[in-house]
């Protein structure tokens, strides 16, 4: 027998040229666009490409870029924190001696390289995306706030996000061009670090994240609107997400989305990259096929398939059909997967009224009046009751369910028959009484001659 293929390690002892030859061609690209490139406003110092708001000098830009590193780390620590020591979730990056899959233990040169420049990418992501909150065409007062442009446009937004990116997603695995781009993220099969392991990819695809975010907003406000509430929400939602699908705990958070998508399974993404595209719902990986539910890295391996003898592949003609099999999803209790928690309808609730209510402080300089307050009813009275929707579907399903056995009969309607004696059935043309044997059951033999002639015998005694 050949020997065993050693498990596949996250470490390369080479680097593939292609990857870093398309990022210096990208950042070339952007350099000489920036330099024809006008001022977002008249007066300004940057061009638009680097400064889209027009209010930021060279000196301003450099003091918020420093300020973002460190700040990304924080946020990267607390989530940390939070997932360690507060909730102490189940760690998902630990396998056993079986396992085929190794994290990427230590970055090397190559991944620094790039995570220095993702730096900068993010922060001019950052930079267009504030700007469209701030100057785009969206609502920013309190009194403009209702169900359509607040609570339906954030579902709106995450959804048209999911849209665009899944199809990008799946260019960017085609053996063609994904040594040019998406390689360079799939260097970690178990992520484990959270936004170190999120930003360690190729500025294009990094530039291609931001895009499809900000055309997902622009799409909301030229359909049904949009609060700058709902546009904060999702932004930081969605940068948050970001970090928690790298993290190497087992956690439930997600968005209100049907068939909401959890940390695990990009984690299968990385340790199967032919599944599970999307980052915030798995609706579009069921719809086209490549959904791929999660399995535990020290998980048992399953059992080899029985090979079946010839005769044991054979069907008797007589034997019955066996019901259908209930359903996996059907025997499992709790809340159906195409169904968000009622926590993540609440959560949305109290981040879109302490965002609304935030920027309208800034924007009026006084706390809202009643009559203010008034706009978060019926957003309120939307999600509640789906919240408690979802509440309820989970409790009816909280009990396992038990496939009904084979010989098990609810309720049989009571029918007015001729009884027939046991071991016969109807005869197709026959009248009343008129059966004939049925060959499916088991008939009493015959009684032989010398058993006849003892039973006449003991009833002449008796006679007798």
């Amino acid at each position: 027998k050949p020997a065993p293929a050693p498990p596949r390690a996250s470490s390369s002892s080479g680097v593939d040229p292609r990857g870093p030859f398309f990022a210096v061609l990208v950042v070339g690209a952007f350099v000489l666009i920036s330099t024809v490139s006008p001022p977002a406003r008249p007066g300004a110092t940057l061009p638009w490409t680097v400064d889209p708001t027009g209010h930021l000098s060279m000196t301003s830009w450099i003091v918020l870029y420093v300020l973002t590193v460190p700040g990304k780390e924080l946020l990267n620590a607390i989530l940390l924190f939070l997932g360690e020591k507060v909730f102490r979730m189940k760690r998902i990056d630990q396998g056993n001696e079986n396992s085929k899959v190794r994290k990427l233990e230590k970055l090397e040169t190559v991944d620094f390289s790039y995570l220095a420049l993702n730096t900068i990418v993010e922060f001019l992501g950052m930079n267009h995306i504030v700007a469209f909150l701030l100057y785009g065409p969206i609502d920013h007062r309190l009194s403009k706030f209702c169900v359509l442009n607040g609570p339906i446009a954030f579902i709106w937004v995450m959804m048209v996000n999911d849209v665009l990116y899944y199809p990008w997603h799946c260019i960017a695995h085609k053996r063609s061009f994904y040594p040019y781009c998406h390689k360079q993220h799939h260097r970690n099969f178990v992520p484990f670090r959270g936004y170190a392991d999120a930003a360690n990819q190729h500025p294009f695809e990094q530039t291609t994240g931001f895009t499809i975010f900000i055309a997902s907003m622009h799409t909301a406000t030229r359909i049904m609107g949009l609060h700058a509430s709902a546009a904060w929400v999702a932004f930081l939602a969605w940068a948050v997400l970001n970090i928690c699908n790298h993290l190497a705990f087992d956690s439930y958070i997600h968005l209100p989305l049907p068939y909401p998508a959890y940390p695990h399974d990009h984690q299968m993404h990385h340790r199967f990259p032919q599944c599970n595209y999307s980052t915030l719902t798995t609706t579009f990986d069921r719809l086209f096929g490549s959904f791929r539910p999660y399995v535990a890295l020290d998980a048992p391996p399953p059992p080899p398939p029985k090979k079946l003898e010839w005769y044991e592949k054979l069907k008797d003609p007589a034997e019955k059909d066996e019901p259908e099999s209930v359903p996996e999803w059907a025997l499992k209790g709790g809340r159906p997967e195409v169904f968000p928690a009622p926590g993540s309808f609440i959560g949305l609730l109290v981040c879109l009224v302490i965002t609304a209510v935030t920027i309208e402080i800034y924007n009026a300089g006084d706390i809202p009046n009643h009559h203010e307050w008034g706009h978060f009813v019926k957003s309120a009275i939307l999600l509640v009751n789906a919240a408690m929707m979802c509440y309820a579907i989970e409790k009816a399903n909280s009990e396992e369910v038990k496939p009904k056995n084979k010989k098990e009969r609810l309720y049989t309607k009571p029918r007015m028959a001729e009884a027939v004696p046991a071991g016969h059935v109807k005869k197709f043309d026959g009248g009343r009484e008129v059966y004939k044997p049925d060959l499916n059951q088991p008939m009493p033999a015959n009684p032989v001659k010398r058993e006849l002639q003892s039973e006449l015998r003991s009833r002449a005694r008796k006679l007798n």
